[in-house]
């Protein structure tokens, strides 16, 4: 190959050719390297490839590149950048080669210098995929810490507290909170909110989507100043829901924002619904544990929560020597409402009865249903003279009418009392305390029914 082909081929190699004299001026450059980089060939000659380099590339390249390339005769692949004419930035590859003369003095050095543009947008794009695979991982594991923390909790203060712990971690936010929905409104039930809820959502109406509100985008200048006073850039409200309805919310706060992908959407939304879960389970097993200790009928205390209850309060007696009074209410002249009337009308007699009972008891008293038409009252600090008092106001309310439920018809109570005031001896059992007071409650309708009767321990 003649040395007209060999510099044919230089120019026309598809990729920037150089060649500099052993301090780096250059010498040659090929139409490839001219073309990419808008240099006149002739305005190449005798200017440094590392005049041609930005700060950081040039700093590289004759730190590490050049002292490399003398002592190995050759490196690969190396990443700098190109400033070309019109002060663009070229990533670029490079590989050099150094040419020695017959005494191994270095007579030039070769380089070939390929445009890496295509490529760093892919290393980018990499690197961008990269992040985010990482982030999307950091956050679904923060997600299934989360869930995992809050799934075994068995009230509805210990789902709000973790739950608003786990979006706080899961989500990088500044503050969470958490929020039930109740009649009047959204309560906080856990965590922390630099800004009211209520303030937040204003005329808006929190719907099956999650809400996100942010400060340069808000119109309402009040509510802007407190999120300005608060630090706050972006609000995430993502909704609890129970079918399609509300029954609460998750609120985070961001102290700059962020812009909320689709991919972060879907971990609201999946945070949310776990949580939901978690608190329907909680709310069923509350009304499961409800039923099992209220009477389906009236609401009242059944049989089962009266005798715990009276059990333990014989005992806080018995200990701070303070008396305590059972009161058994028997009705009179239910059994005929029933015979006269379907026993749907006696089911709203009962229910219309234990409303008056709680109408006339004092606060932390409790009454309950014992069975059928019968009643109980527990009074803890009662004497005979309170719970005598107690007694009569609901012997009085239940000989009221029964408008619109049985006009024809009326009802009383046998009313028996047991006061027990322990004195030192051995306590008193519910058995024993029950029976004295069904004693007395006889002792009423053998007097003639519609009264009241005491009987002290």
């Amino acid at each position: 190959m003649t040395t007209d082909d060999l510099a044919a081929l230089y120019d026309a190699a598809p990729c920037g050719l150089l060649t500099t004299d052993p301090e780096g001026r250059i010498t040659r450059a090929n139409a490839a390297f001219a073309a990419w980089t808008g240099y006149a060939r002739d305005a190449l000659a005798g200017r440094t490839f590392a005049d041609l380099l930005d700060p950081g590339s040039r700093i590289f390249y004759e730190t590490r590149q050049l002292p490399v390339l003398l002592l190995d005769g050759e490196v690969h692949e190396v990443s700098v950048n190109v400033i070309a004419a019109d002060g663009a930035r070229l990533p670029a590859l490079m590989n050099s080669t150094t040419v020695t003369d017959a005494d191994s003095a270095l007579e030039r050095i070769d380089v070939a210098v390929f445009d890496a543009s295509r490529r760093e947008d892919w290393e980018r794009q990499l690197l961008a995929a990269r992040r985010a695979a990482e982030e999307s991982e950091a956050r679904t594991r923060a997600l299934q810490e989360a869930s995992a923390a809050f799934a075994g909790c068995d009230t509805e203060d210990e789902l709000a507290v973790m739950l608003a712990a786990g979006a706080r971690h899961a989500f990088s936010a500044a503050d969470s909170a958490v929020h039930f929905a109740t009649a009047g409104g959204f309560v906080l039930a856990g965590g922390t909110e630099p800004v009211d809820l209520h303030a937040l959502l204003g005329d808006r109406e929190l719907d099956e989507h999650i809400l996100v509100l942010r400060t340069h985008e808000e119109e309402n200048e009040q509510l802007v100043a407190t999120l300005e006073d608060a630090r706050v850039a972006e609000i995430t409200v993502t909704p609890l829901l129970d079918g399609e309805q509300v029954i609460g919310a998750i609120t985070c706060f961001f102290g700059r924002a962020r812009g909320i992908d689709d991919l972060q959407t879907d971990l609201h939304y999946a945070l949310a619904r776990q949580a939901a879960q978690v608190l329907r389970r909680i709310r069923l097993q509350a009304q499961l544990e409800a039923y099992a200790l209220h009477d389906p009928l009236t609401g009242l205390a059944n049989r089962t929560a009266l005798r715990s209850s009276l059990s333990d309060a014989l005992a806080t007696a018995t200990e701070a020597r303070t008396p305590i009074a059972l009161i058994f209410v028997d009705l009179d002249g239910f059994k005929e409402i029933n015979d006269v009337f379907d026993h749907g009308v006696g089911d709203t007699v009962l229910r219309e009865v234990a409303s008056r009972l709680n109408g006339n008891i004092r606060q932390g008293d409790l009454v309950g249903r014992f069975g059928g038409d019968e009643f109980l009252i527990v009074c803890e600090g009662a004497d005979e003279v309170a719970a005598e008092a107690i007694a009569e106001r609901i012997r009085v309310a239940i000989r009221a009418p029964l408008l619109g439920i049985a006009d024809e018809r009326a009802i009383s109570a046998s009313i028996g009392v047991a006061v027990y005031r322990p004195a030192g001896r051995d306590p008193l059992s519910t058995a024993d305390i029950f029976r004295f007071a069904d004693k007395a409650m006889y002792a009423s309708k053998d007097a003639g029914k519609d009264r009241v009767s005491v009987t002290t321990i």
